[in-house]
């Protein structure tokens, strides 16, 4: 009597070939995955950039615009500052000089409340020029800031300020350039890895031809 058996299975030549098609697959599926986090990354450093670096220069060309003296920069050569009369502001009561959410209507650079607003540039009558300031700080070479520097209307001393605000973080330009009295051109980057965004716009004031 003849016995016969039928056995089936993988060789081991069949094994290591699917192991290779294995490898294969998972590598290509990390590669993907690398880059579709990497993508993910930058659209979310992207989206963080812009509303930052809008923000602040809105908040620039706000002032600029109303602004009745342009202090700096002077010429237009590219600086990296920008100060300008602060009559924007509406902060406090400009009697009392306490916070008041609403303000009371009157730009609190008129310090005496007559409705004028940098009407005299001494200290002796009317009000005195007082500048809201923008600069690069680059304490932290790692993370450049740009600062504001806004007058304390809160106190009856003139020419004081506010401790100064961070408006703007991972800034790798600002610079501003003067073409006419009141014309100045703002340029400002950030970036946050591989990612920058760069917005540049001109602002006029009202008050200065």
């Amino acid at each position: 009597m003849n016995s016969q058996s039928n056995k089936s299975g993988f060789t081991l030549i069949e094994l290591l070939i699917a192991m290779a098609l294995m490898a294969l697959i998972v590598g290509s599926l990390d590669q993907v995955a690398a880059r579709i986090f990497s993508t993910y990354s930058a659209m979310r450093a992207s989206h963080d950039l812009v509303p930052q670096a809008r923000y602040a220069l809105e908040r620039m060309v706000a002032f600029v615009q109303e602004s009745d003296q342009i202090q700096a920069p002077a010429t237009i050569l590219s600086t990296e500052a920008l100060a300008v009369s602060e009559r924007l502001s509406d902060q406090y009561a400009n009697v009392s000089r306490a916070y008041t959410a609403a303000g009371d209507g009157l730009p609190d650079a008129d310090t005496d409340a007559d409705g004028l607003v940098n009407e005299n540039g001494d200290t002796t009558s009317g009000d005195p020029y007082e500048y809201v300031s923008f600069r690069l700080d680059k304490t932290d070479g790692a993370n450049w800031r740009l600062m504001e520097k806004m007058p304390d209307y809160g106190t009856i001393t003139l020419g004081d300020h506010k401790a100064e605000a961070i408006i703007g973080e991972h800034v790798t330009e600002f610079s501003c350039k003067r073409f006419s009295p009141g014309i100045v051109e703002i340029t400002l980057t950030l970036q946050q890895g591989s990612k920058a965004v760069t917005l540049r716009t001109t602002a006029k004031s009202r008050w200065v031809d």
